[in-house]
């Protein structure tokens, strides 16, 4: 008899929607269903479900998570949605990870308004590998609706089934996008079946919102303002408390920064669905100090020559070290926590400002190491810090930009770090990349696990 191990994932799915099934949720998967429930085939899932079921639904997705020996990077929430970005480990493929992103609509609305009648709407729902699903015209009509509203486009993948589904089913079509008002389901029908102009089609779709938002206002005046009001709370909510992650990889050239980063990169990026940002050394609010001097051409990314440059004087390192200062506040409260607090993004950065402090001369500062320290406390600090390290004599072998006496000095100095910063991890880069990658992805989902507890 040939015995079947599961991978992680496949247990996620399995105990999702066995849980699912045996609890008697409303619930369906919108689209992207047919490797489920062995995969998600590289996109996302997308589940429709009842207001009545949300909190049972989100303790089940996070139970699934961790049955698959998963973490979630975090929750990020809205009234009528919310959606999880998670990751695990493969410990029985190949020791390998999944990642998974995890869109739940509570109803389907837009700014809080209610778009569809759920009762009609899951009457368009079948099975698939016992799993509940929308008929494929269905959910192309849903995908291209939520098109419309949140961006003012039609999608090409969605047109040609959604286009069937009207001309061969209209009237229950009707049913269940009933709070579209009577010109709000005009409007629909007619951009779905009409070639249009993007302006045209932009038009339409700024119509097709005053539609459904007049007939909600028609229906019930005090549910439209709560609603409205709930939306727009919730995202003040999410800004207070952003579900996203700040991560900095640090540590001293040719100990595998880069490297590592490659590593782990497809996990993220398959977590996150492409939430997945990589910043080298700062935010990148302000430009770079060269190009203020008039220089055109900027290098961008990693620098070959750290210690090329001569040091500033004392005024010109106050300066620069204040310029880079308003770069990480500004930065971080300007680009970064926008977008850590829309979703659970990962920003990831090859190095970060504690480089400020372990190698002064990178920065061409010139100055006590106290001043520094003093600036230092007004910069956001990030969730995580993967301090990298490895033998002076190994990272020298790898890259030789700097003097063995300098590798030494600025991996004891990260070493003093790390037992001083509650958010730094310490992990070596001498073993196999797979090994160090399983490594960081480790204490990275321990951290996350914390946070979320």
């Amino acid at each position: 008899m040939i015995q079947i191990k599961l991978r992680n994932e496949d247990l996620f799915f399995y105990e999702l929607f066995g849980t699912l099934n045996k609890k008697k949720i409303d619930y369906v998967v919108m689209r992207n269903y047919q490797t489920l429930p062995h995969s998600s085939g590289g996109s996302d899932l997308d589940l429709l479900i009842t207001p009545k079921d949300e909190m049972a639904v989100r303790e089940i997705v996070f139970e699934s998570i961790e049955h698959a020996n998963g973490v979630a990077i975090g929750c990020s929430s809205t009234f009528g949605f919310f959606k999880v970005f998670a990751f695990g480990h493969n410990q029985w493929v190949n020791d390998s990870w999944w990642g998974l992103r995890i869109d739940v609509n509570v109803g389907y609305a837009f700014k809080g308004i209610s778009a569809i009648n759920l009762e009609n709407s899951f009457k368009f729902q079948t099975l698939h590998n016992n799993i509940k699903i929308l008929e494929p015209g269905f959910a192309a009509t849903l995908g291209v609706l939520k098109e419309v509203l949140n961006n003012g486009r039609i999608p090409e993948r969605y047109q040609p089934d959604a286009a069937l589904a009207v001309q061969k089913d209209w009237e229950n079509l009707s049913l269940a996008l009933a709070p579209l008002g009577e010109k709000g389901l005009a409007l629909l029908r007619r951009m779905i079946l009409t070639e249009s102009s993007k302006a045209h089609v932009v038009k339409q779709s700024r119509a097709l919102r005053r539609a459904l938002f007049i007939d909600a206002v028609r229906r019930s005046p005090i549910a439209f303002m709560r609603n409205r009001f709930l939306h727009e709370w919730a995202k003040v909510w999410r800004y207070l408390r952003p579900s996203g992650v700040i991560v900095v990889v640090l540590g001293t050239d040719g100990v595998g920064k880069s490297t590592i980063i490659n590593a782990i990169k497809p996990v993220l990026e398959q977590a996150t669905h492409g939430a997945l940002e990589i910043r080298h050394l700062r935010p990148g609010l302000l430009p770079p100090l060269a190009r203020l001097k008039g220089k055109q051409a900027v290098q961008i990314g990693p620098v070959l020559d750290p210690h090329g440059s001569t040091p500033s004087g004392t005024l010109g390192s106050l300066f620069r070290l204040t310029y880079l200062t308003l770069d990480y506040v500004l930065g971080y409260w300007l680009l970064l926590r926008p977008k850590i607090a829309k979703s659970p993004t990962v920003i990831l950065f090859d190095r970060y400002c504690y480089d400020m402090m372990l190698d002064r001369r990178r920065f061409r500062l010139n100055i006590n190491q106290r001043i520094i320290d003093w600036f230092m406390r007004w910069i956001p600090k990030p969730d995580i810090v993967l301090c990298l390290h490895a033998d002076p004599d190994v990272i020298l072998m790898r890259k030789q930009e700097l003097p063995l006496a300098e590798v030494i000095r600025q991996v004891n100095a990260l070493r003093e770090l790390s037992q001083h910063e509650s958010r730094a991890i310490l992990v070596s880069t001498e073993g196999l990349i797979e090994e160090v990658r399983d490594c960081v992805l480790g204490e990275l989902a321990k951290v996350l696990y914390l946070k979320n507890s």
